[in-house]
């Protein structure tokens, strides 16, 4: 799986099934567990992640193709530890099970600006994709994703807006 360490499958796993892993901190407070979730390059502490906005599912040839969600969790990057979002694309079993190449695309859309902020593009047919999370808890953000298949673009899909 795109960037996920060995433990913290089952805690996706849950997240993507609708459950969450844990009530996050105060946005001002740092959460005391050291158990972590991998995104890309950056680390998050899975006891802090939480889905936000309503998770957008989204059609393609004729069925349920995938759904996409943002998350917002207390997250490392290279600047050190801070409060971000991030995206995923689950791709649903029916889907897959079509046997054609796609790659997810994933992001988060900032209003006002034309480019989503830590876009990834997944491996040939991996079923959930996750962006890189970004410092971007102080303006309103929606999930974004589409799939890439054939050398045609599936519908895109936006989880509903959070400021």
């Amino acid at each position: 799986m795109n960037a996920l360490k060995t433990g913290t499958v089952a805690a996706s796993a849950a997240l993507l099934a609708g459950g969450a892993l844990a009530a996050a901190p105060a946005a001002s407070a740092a959460p005391a567990s050291t158990t972590s979730v991998t995104t890309s390059t950056t680390a998050c502490r899975a006891t802090s992640v939480h889905q936000i906005g309503t998770k957008k599912v989204v059609w393609d040839k004729g069925m349920a193709a995938f759904t996409v969600r943002q998350y917002l969790g207390y997250c490392q990057d290279s600047r050190g530890w801070a409060w971000m979002n991030f995206a995923s694309v689950y791709v649903w079993q029916q889907y897959h099970a079509r046997a054609f190449g796609y790659r997810a695309q994933v992001g988060i859309a900032v209003k006002g600006e034309q480019e989503t902020r830590g876009y990834v593009i997944g491996p040939n047919r991996q079923r959930l994709t996750f962006s890189k999370p970004v410092r971007t808890v102080n303006v309103c953000t929606r999930g974004w994703g589409k799939l890439y298949r054939l050398g045609a673009e599936s519908a895109q899909g936006m989880t509903s807006l959070r400021c």
